[in-house]
């Protein structure tokens, strides 16, 4: 049974203390668990702690099982000391290095540029002691840690040797036979004496941070915190899980979200998908090492984006938006099917096949010759007609834009908008022939010019079978979750919560509650959007396995939100209203909430009391953990507040930029801990939670 508990939600490197004073490293949570203890917070909550190389993304991992060595605590390993002392390089490095404790963001690439560089010095001192009786032992820990390891170790150190030798580039960029590798190719390079010590720096930088990570994970647990990890469920197609075991991924679709009213195009991540019927054939093994790994140093765990288990929406890899994709697993309607439902072969071609007007494109290019001169490129015309189908040959957005307009002379402008146009009919159809013969509707078929010329009894018999789609995906949605969260419960202790934020799936809730998984609750997201009011969820009726939250790290704050976000704030409740005689219009407003005090009023802008309130109100929720972002929790002290609250969010989804993933709390740990006040805010809002 999981019991009611109060948790603090922070990026790893967002940690700031006087003995990691640039960047949070594995030995900060050590530091930050003292603090939490003493305010009564039970759960701390990380961001992904695994090796991004070059990326500040926590969720852009290199490798499912390989920490981020930007995360090393440095000074106390013995070689720092030494080469300090007599590399006058080295000293000078890491002197400058220190240069940027005041920084308000940390500079993710400086950093890890730099304590490369920093941790190749001290290895090369380490390897060069070899007969001392430290580097003996040293070299039994590395072995023994190979050993332990050696499911996925070895084909990463090789992964980042080469990454080093082609200077970073991806993988899909480095020279051909070093592209597609079979296991055993990749072993053989881990055998090769003459690159031993380049591959085993690797291992060594690995054997630091496992132990690192481990120590501080005890210490945590000793004072009674439970660690919660987070896993993201998508790789980046740059990682070593990808090079080395391709076949654990569907590598010609790319992993997204569907359109929506915040994002018309859907979105596209990049990230592959996974093969899952490929992996259920051992019982998916990779995610059990993934937990059996995560478990060393986790209590709890928070899966990423938990409806991609059930289903990934999947987009061909060429496409540029997510507007073509369609959910894997998926049910479809067959040409036999159509046919039976009064459409001809005909009929389903104007359906599945975008048919172009020569019209549209003359009146923008102007010559009638040219105009179909340019449209032959990659479409072929239908008898005599003035209409157009694209090519077999093209299968995506991409190869549209690979045709090339220069010897017609056109204005750029009007290239760029004959492109747009193409790129738009592309997409204008009712049904995806996703393989021969079987079809699903596209997500914005009522869009389409073909959904537009049917007939109402056509568009009554398309919208019959689609329904009949939608029966058969829930069943094969559930089973996919069923069997994969099978594997994961036999496989870990750990706490299990999803991400289960998005697209509405049916059987989600059911499915979460037969294997005990806690979801998530956004506070600022979970209102009945159907009414007209939009009213705020009762906090009280939450399911109860949730971790409840007043934000996310790609949300704004708690304060952005309510100095910036919430509107008609100043509305005063009588504390003599009960649930049942609070109109739905004063459900909409953020002081529903707080109903104890007589009149009490919200501020307009964040100040402490407000914060203060507002916790203590939610803290009343159903949900049996109440885990908040530390920039939320600091609100309860002014001193702690930026001049711009948008300056303390963590990232802003959509957006490439060095502010996104580099926040930095604005206090040292050491000062949070002397800060009695603060302290007893927290511990006050926990009781309330925790004691209900």
């Amino acid at each position: 049974m999981v019991k009611r508990k109060t948790g603090i939600a922070v990026p790893l490197g967002a940690l700031r203390s006087e003995s990691s004073p640039v960047i949070g490293e594995f030995t900060s949570l050590m530091e930050f668990a003292n603090f939490a203890s003493k305010a009564h917070i039970s759960i701390i909550q990380l961001l992904p702690v695994l090796d991004t190389g070059t990326q500040t993304s926590p969720y852009s991992s290199l490798s499912a099982f390989a920490l981020n060595p930007v995360y090393i605590n440095l000074t106390i390993l013995e070689e720092f000391q030494k080469c300090y002392d007599k590399d006058s390089v080295f000293k000078r490095t890491y002197d400058l290095y220190l240069q940027h404790k005041k920084d308000e963001r940390f500079d993710y690439g400086f950093i890890s540029d730099t304590k490369d560089f920093l941790l190749r010095k001290m290895f090369s001192l380490l390897t060069n002691t070899i007969g001392t009786k430290d580097i003996k032992q040293m070299q039994l820990n590395i072995l023994n840690f190979i050993d332990e390891h050696k499911s996925w170790l070895p084909y990463y150190c090789v992964y980042k040797y080469l990454k080093y030798k082609f200077v970073q580039a991806g993988w899909k960029e480095w020279k051909k036979p070093y592209q597609k590798m079979t296991q055993e190719q990749i072993l053989e390079i881990w055998n090769t004496k003459s690159i031993e010590k380049d591959l085993y720096f690797y291992v060594w930088e690995q054997f630091i941070a496992y132990k690192q990570l481990k120590i501080a994970a005890d210490y945590v647990k000793s004072l009674d915190i439970i660690l919660k990890g987070d896993l993201p469920i998508l790789l980046n197609e740059d990682s070593c899980d990808v090079w080395a075991t391709p076949e654990l991924f569907n590598l010609k679709m790319r992993a997204g979200s569907p359109p929506d009213g915040d994002n018309p195009a859907g979105q596209n991540w990049g990230f592959p998908c996974y093969d899952f019927t490929y992996q259920e054939k051992d019982n998916f093994s990779w995610w059990r090492k993934r937990l059996s790994t995560a478990a060393i140093f986790f209590d709890a765990y928070r899966l990423d984006h938990i409806p991609g288990f059930f289903r990934l929406w999947s987009i061909p890899e060429n496409e540029l938006t997510a507007e073509m994709g369609h959910t894997e697993p998926c049910a479809t309607v067959t040409e036999a099917q159509l046919l039976k439902a009064g459409f001809s072969k005909e009929r389903i071609r104007w359906l599945s096949q975008p048919h172009i007007p020569t019209e549209d494109f003359i009146r923008l290019i102007g010559n009638p010759v040219t105009t179909r001169e340019i449209l032959s490129l990659l479409c072929e015309r239908i008898g005599y007609e003035e209409l157009w189908l694209f090519k077999s040959s093209i299968k995506s957005e991409i190869d549209i834009k690979k045709i090339n307009l220069d010897k017609y002379n056109i204005d750029v402008s009007i290239q760029m908008e004959i492109f747009r146009r193409l790129g738009a009919w592309w997409k204008n159809r009712t049904l995806l022939e996703i393989s021969k013969n079987k079809y699903l509707p596209l997500w914005k078929y009522k869009e389409s010019r073909s959904w537009a010329s049917l007939s109402e009894d056509e568009k009554y018999n398309l919208e019959e079978l689609f329904a009949e789609i939608n029966k058969k995906q829930d069943k094969l949605w559930k089973n996919q979750a069923e069997k994969i969260f099978t594997a994961f419960k036999n496989e870990s202790d750990m706490t299990f919560c999803g991400e289960d934020l998005g697209a509405y799936i049916p059987c989600m809730e059911k499915v979460l509650d037969k294997f005990g998984i806690l979801g998530l609750k956004v506070i600022r997201w979970c209102r009945n959007w159907e009414k007209q009011e939009q009213p705020y969820c009762d906090i009280h009726t939450y399911r109860k396995l949730s971790v409840v939250t007043t934000s996310v790290h790609d949300s704004s704050t708690f304060r952005d939100w309510h100095d910036n976000e919430v509107k008609q704030i100043l509305i005063d409740i009588p504390h003599k209203y009960s649930d049942c005689l609070i109109d739905e219009s004063k459900k909409s407003n953020l002081n529903y909430y707080i109903l104890e005090r007589e009149y009490q009023k919200v501020s307009e802008k964040m100040d402490p009391a407000t914060c203060e309130n507002l916790l203590s109100a939610f803290a009343k929720t159903s949900g049996v953990w109440f885990i908040n972002p530390l920039q939320d929790w600091l609100y309860l002290d002014s001193k702690y507040y930026s001049d711009d609250p948008k300056k303390e969010r963590i990232n802003i989804p959509g957006t490439v930029s060095q502010f996104n993933w580099t926040w930095r709390m604005p206090v040292n740990i050491e000062k949070l801990f002397e800060n009695e006040k603060l302290i007893e805010k927290i511990k006050k809002i926990a009781e309330i939670h925790d004691g209900q």
